[in-house]
């Protein structure tokens, strides 16, 4: 079985580099025109096992098509940049739908109410990360991240953030699996001291640049901040510099030295 696996990822990244591979990856996400060519060749060849081990599936009607497969693939393809061999192997299926989705009623987390966390019923869902299961996301907001930076909003980044979260516990806490130089304990205490610091500030009025949804929980945390770090990495740096440095030593990419000012 590994051997299949591993001989089939070899044939579809040993393949020529296509010019319609590369128009597809800049319609993808924005970031890849400015990518290096050896950097998009090899996110290309990423994106070519993620989108054929995975299993593809459109909701409420939808039917996905290459364009879908891409945006959700090139974004979580270049969330790894650095691990090249990580092709998020605990996430079984893509499922997308064409527009946010309502989700079942319960105890939800999406607000700050002076300074504590509450939403109750059914409300939109712009997706959803199940451990060991689908990453549930949606066609309109894929295509209002991957056209530019906008307000810092990426929804799949989002989501594979919550994925690489639960490599480690299927309890997301917002550490992922860490390179072996770096403290686990060190990162993980980093983190939550600037967590802590940010839901003070707002509950003393002060806003800050992580919003609202991802001061509920660590995990949010660290998803919102992955967001942020990859669409909008300078103002994340300015703003928050020591979660922007935590993030660096995980993703080990630093995009602020690629995108335009």
């Amino acid at each position: 079985m590994l051997d299949w696996l591993f001989g089939n990822r070899k044939k579809l990244q040993s393949q020529r580099i296509t010019e319609i591979e590369e128009l597809q990856l800049d319609s993808s996400i924005w970031q890849a025109r400015f990518l290096s060519a050896s950097a998009r060749h090899a996110l290309i060849r990423w994106i070519r096992v993620f989108v054929a081990e995975k299993k593809w599936e459109g909701c409420n009607g939808l039917q996905v098509d290459v364009a879908m497969q891409w945006a959700v693939a090139a974004s979580a393809g270049l969330m790894v940049t650095a691990y090249p061999d990580w092709f998020f192997g605990k996430t079984s299926s893509i499922l997308i739908y064409p527009t946010p989705y309502i989700a079942k009623a319960g105890p939800q987390y999406s607000s700050l109410s002076g300074g504590i966390p509450s939403v109750m019923g059914e409300f939109a869902r712009a997706g959803e990360t199940i451990y060991r299961g689908p990453v549930l996301v949606n066609w309109q907001d894929l295509q209002y991240a991957k056209e530019s930076a906008n307000s810092g909003n990426h929804l799949a980044i989002h989501e594979f953030a919550h994925q690489l979260d639960l490599i480690n516990s299927p309890f997301a806490d917002g550490l992922p699996p860490l390179p072996a130089n770096i403290d686990e304990k060190r990162w993980k205490d980093g983190m939550q001291r600037e967590f802590q610091a940010a839901r003070s500030m707002v509950a003393d009025g002060y806003r800050v640049f992580i919003n609202d949804y991802g001061l509920t929980k660590e995990s949010e945390f660290f998803a919102v901040a992955s967001e942020l770090y990859f669409q909008t990495p300078r103002a994340l740096a300015e703003y928050h510099p020591n979660v922007f440095e935590l993030l660096l030593q995980f993703y080990q990419q630093d995009l602020r030295q690629l995108l335009p000012s």
